[in-house]
């Protein structure tokens, strides 16, 4: 659990202090996130777009929610050490805001939120001595059920 806390901060400095890669590349190809919903009782199913993935000349990846880049040239803003991609430029607009992929948008929220929980559990664990065993499984199992998401949309969004 110590790791999390860690890893967070090695997060934190590589997207908001270390100055970030300005990389001028070609997107080659795309694909769109396309999620199936079926009710309980239903035997129909729906399809919702989610969003584009694009792939690009230089071998970058990332996602878009539910927006089509039009342009082929685009300037990527990289991080150093994780090679995270916190923005995206077109001549014409920005789509920093649009961004899914890494620790964009839904796997970001999850981060902060395994971190705090993460911290709260090594507070506990430190600090509370009549701690049950039941309440340290409680503890394990919600900051593992936090990173089994985490590690899911990653995969899902990359």
């Amino acid at each position: 659990m110590i790791l999390i806390p860690i890893a967070s901060i090695l997060f934190a400095v590589d997207l908001f202090i270390l100055p970030q890669k300005q990389i001028n590349d070609q997107i080659t190809e795309y694909s769109e996130i396309i999620v199936s919903h079926r009710g309980k009782f239903s035997t129909h199913t729906s399809k919702e777009l989610l969003g584009y993935k694009y792939y690009t000349q230089k071998g970058y990846e990332f996602a878009v929610s539910k927006t089509f880049i039009k342009e082929n040239g685009i300037t990527l803003s990289i991080s150093y050490i994780f090679q995270n991609i916190s923005n995206v430029k077109t001549i014409n607009k920005e789509y920093s805001e649009e961004l899914m992929s890494g620790l964009n948008g839904a796997c970001f929220y999850i981060a902060i939120g395994l971190l705090i929980t993460s911290i709260i559990s090594l507070f506990l664990l430190k600090f509370n001595s009549t701690l049950s065993e039941n309440g340290f499984q409680n503890i394990i199992l919600s900051n593992a059920f936090l990173t089994i998401i985490f590690f899911y949309l990653l995969l899902i969004y990359n």
